[in-house]
């Protein structure tokens, strides 16, 4: 009875002691987790000069770019750096991430957009019409033609659909079974 009893102490400690010896594992080796930010590179302090004759707004910008876009930056020629501010968040992370290949292919691209720019006209200022437009003359309400007056008599004409092969009668509804 006595190695019993000893038999049985012992698998009761070894099961409560198990999950105390998980608990102290440390977390040495553990990854970060996923929504942690990256830490901002370590700049040169003639980078660090240059950030800080930035405006505020700049800078704060700048410092919300993750680490890889903010090398990339740096890596940059100062015009392109200049070209760089202009893109979006997005593209900005984009390009940084792409390998140099499809980076040369992207500035092709950007430069080619910043030589040729998009012929549009301003939609704010619509051009006035001069007095010798026919835009300029006033309008004559009889010179309008008349209005189709069997369409407007017609409301189902108004919705677009064609209801000739619909009855205008209700239903027939047959009668509950078992009244006469």
């Amino acid at each position: 009875m006595r190695k019993t009893f000893w038999y049985i102490l012992g698998g009761q400690l070894a099961t409560i002691s198990i999950p105390a010896f998980a608990q102290d594992v440390g977390d040495d080796g553990a990854a970060p987790p996923a929504d942690a930010q990256p830490s901002a590179p370590m700049m040169t302090p003639d980078q660090m000069a240059t950030v800080d004759t930035w405006p505020a707004d700049q800078q704060a910008q700048f410092r919300q770019w993750p680490g890889e876009v903010q090398t990339y930056f740096w890596s940059l020629a100062p015009e392109r750096q200049d070209v760089f501010w202009r893109l979006t968040d997005g593209d900005k992370v984009a390009l940084a991430s792409m390998d140099e290949a499809g980076q040369a292919a992207a500035w092709a691209r950007i430069d080619a957009q910043l030589a040729n720019p998009p012929e549009t006209a301003p939609v704010d200022n619509p051009p006035m019409p001069s007095e010798d437009s026919p835009a300029a003359a006033p309008v004559d309400d009889t010179t309008m033609p008349p209005e189709d007056s069997s369409a407007a008599a017609d409301p189902a004409a108004e919705d677009g659909y064609d209801d000739s092969g619909v009855e205008d009668e209700a239903p027939e509804v047959p009668e509950p079974m078992g009244r006469a």
